[in-house]
């Protein structure tokens, strides 16, 4: 399937939103995996059972579709209420600590990062946690498809699955994040990867809000139509590194498609933004005593095939794939949201 245009994307919206009843509100069926753990979470959690996002904010217009697509990301306010804010607090502060010292799931191997010793003071970083924690998946199952639609409309596209989630928590006094970009990382290739970043601190110029360089994800798909792949470049303590062996996205640079200055994104607690897998990014150190947390979902589109990169996956699934097959295994990669065929044109 093709990219939706932006034009088409709000007709299908409209005529699928009618099927859903006058309240425009999502379907309660969750697509996360469901276990007798994630149920009994629930059970024991009544709190998990509401919503556990401001639905409604994920209904987005015309204007801010347009917007994100012209620069690579696009904020939005206020996604939790205080209440809701209270529980992703709760609940992922207790799967950060029950993980441990373990980044991943599946333990602490770091098939991405060139250098752990320097990226661990960076920030604390637990991903997968959703596989780990029966809470964290009820609370992302009951946000699945308000963030999952969303990142359909802003990308144009039908489906999206869960590629990873992670918690990012800059401790006290952490060191910057380099400015980088996502999807060269992971184990699949698309430009129409995307991310969303919840904070549940306030984040500020001081601890360690993120910095954007908008329209560098339209230079960075023109690199990859002339090279035919992403390049991965690693997240080191060098600040410039990545400018300087992608220099289509260096704004110091002239190139036809010249990005625009670095931007700040400081947000309130409960505000979230998405970016695009190939937007250039990084954030500021923490220059507080207190923590800066927020938690983030990794999402893929739909068709999205292994690239040969094992990234997050165990050496078991890494072992089961060869290139060129198709992500859609459920337990692995959860659908979020998806565009039923019968409304979906294409372009």
């Amino acid at each position: 399937f093709q990219t939706l245009q932006i034009e088409q994307m709000f007709s299908l919206r409209s005529v699928f939103a009618r099927s859903l009843g006058p309240a425009r509100e999502f379907q309660s069926v969750r697509f996360f995996t469901h276990d007798s753990g994630t149920a009994r979470a629930v059970f024991d959690d009544p709190r998990l059972a509401k919503p556990v996002v401001q639905t409604k904010k994920f209904h987005l217009n015309r204007e801010q579709v347009q917007l994100y697509q012209k620069q690579g990301f696009l904020v939005i306010k206020d996604v939790l209420s205080q209440d809701q804010l209270a529980l992703w607090r709760e609940v992922i502060d207790k799967a950060v600590e029950e993980r441990g010292k373990n980044r991943f799931h599946y333990g602490s191997e770091d098939h991405t990062n060139v250098n752990p010793e320097y990226y661990d003071k960076v920030f604390t970083q637990r991903v997968n946690l959703w596989r780990t924690s029966a809470a964290t998946r009820a609370l992302l199952g009951g946000a699945a498809q308000a963030i999952g639609y969303a990142a359909c409309v802003l990308e144009g596209v039908r489906e999206m699955r869960v590629w990873h989630d992670q918690a990012l928590y800059k401790e006290p006094f952490a060191n910057p994040t380099s400015w980088h970009v996502d999807n060269p990382y992971w184990s699949f290739s698309s430009p129409n990867a995307i991310s969303i970043w919840i904070a549940l601190d306030d984040a500020t110029l001081t601890n360690g809000c993120m910095y954007m360089v908008p329209g560098s994800h339209t230079a960075l798909r023109s690199e990859f139509e002339r090279k035919g792949e992403y390049e991965e470049i690693k997240i080191g303590a060098n600040m410039a590194d990545f400018f300087s062996a992608m220099p289509c996205t260096d704004p110091t640079k002239p190139s036809p498609l010249q990005p625009e200055p670095p931007v700040p994104i400081p947000m309130n607690a409960g505000s979230c933004s998405f970016h695009n897998g190939l937007t250039v990014h990084a954030a500021g150190p923490n220059m507080t005593h207190l923590r800066r947390r927020a938690m983030t979902i990794q999402m893929m589109p739909y068709g999205a095939r292994f690239n040969g990169r094992r990234n997050v996956l165990t050496e078991e699934e890494f072992k089961s794939l060869k290139v060129g097959d198709t992500l859609d295994c459920n337990r692995r990669n959860p659908t979020m949201w998806f565009m039923p065929a019968v409304f979906y044109v294409r372009s």
